[in-house]
């Protein structure tokens, strides 16, 4: 069985753009769940309700994306401990044979404990292709060389093929080993876990996904990413509505995220750099600017507090 997980907050538009794309999949092992961390939105209960075989989860309030999963998660967990859990978010949607393409990865690879798919914009540009983390200075970059999927090569990079489809019969492929995978297209393979897997709840908004990976990336399981690309991502379609707001969220939770996992000199390298960019911005962009003055306070207070 395949649960393919959806938080809401303000997407029901873009959620119901992300079902068309599901449905065509016709597979009686799907089961589609959606948190909705918006509870007076009533289109998301409309929406459900048209479909049988969708589960609506709704949070009292807005818990955040990682602590919104953590409930479908945790409902999958109870109902089928065995089961896929496909975390996709609300700007994004998958190729026809995307679900037949992660099932078949996942039997012919069965230490596989957390899977990404390759995520490609709306572009056509490679949004995600891997995942790595550099605990001294902090960067998690997530692209590799191969950054282009319609483009030509040029200056060493090297195109990507087009979307793969299972039907081509060419099979799924070894995928690749990977640091860390974007929480915009995550598989968990709740086989692998003798426990429920949760993110942390300390992070409303950004660097969940990093902290999930890395805590299991520690403890030895196998994360990889899919070769083929497999998502388009209408990147920041969820999140650009409130400047303030995102920079806020991102930099309080990289913060916390290497205070977790970096190494004190990759703290204080993204403590200054992070206060630099306040005085740069202030005079031209306010709103990011004071987002990651929210964000910096947050993380210095909150830090204290711990100590």
């Amino acid at each position: 069985m395949i649960y393919l997980l959806i938080v809401n907050y303000y997407s029901t538009d873009l959620i119901a753009g992300l079902l068309t794309s599901i449905y065509p999949a016709d597979n009686p092992n799907l089961r589609v769940i959606i948190v909705n961390n918006y509870p007076e939105d009533r289109a998301i209960a409309q929406l459900a309700a048209a479909r049988t075989d969708l589960i609506l989860i709704t949070a009292e309030t807005n818990l955040g994306f990682g602590a919104g999963c953590n409930l479908g998660i945790k409902y999958v967990y109870q109902t089928n401990s065995q089961a896929l859990i496909w975390l996709l978010n609300p700007d994004t949607t998958i190729e026809p044979d995307a679900v037949a393409y992660i099932i078949e990865c996942f039997q012919q690879n069965l230490d596989l404990a957390i899977l990404g798919t390759k995520i490609r914009d709306s572009q056509d540009n490679i949004w995600f292709s891997e995942g790595r983390f550099n605990p001294w200075i902090g960067s998690l970059p997530h692209r590799s060389h191969a950054n282009f999927i319609n483009q030509p090569a040029q200056a060493g990079l090297v195109p990507v093929a087009p979307p793969f489809r299972v039907g081509m019969g060419m099979g799924v492929g070894r995928p690749i080993p990977s640091r860390w995978v974007s929480g915009c297209s995550m598989i968990l393979n709740l086989a692998r876990f003798n426990h429920c897997p949760k993110f942390d709840p300390h992070y409303f908004l950004y660097y969940e996904d990093n902290d999930l990976c890395e805590r299991y990336y520690q403890l030895g399981y196998q994360i990889a990413v899919t070769q083929d690309v497999l998502v388009t991502h209408l990147v920041s379609a969820t999140t650009h509505k409130d400047k303030t707001a995102k920079f806020r969220y991102a930099t309080y939770s990289k913060l916390y995220f290497l205070k977790q996992h970096g190494t004190v000199l990759a703290l204080w390298l993204n403590l200054v750099y992070m206060l630099a960019k306040v005085l740069l911005l202030w005079p031209r962009d306010r709103a990011s600017a004071l987002g990651r003055w929210q964000g910096l306070q947050k993380f210095i207070l909150s830090d204290h507090e711990r100590s």
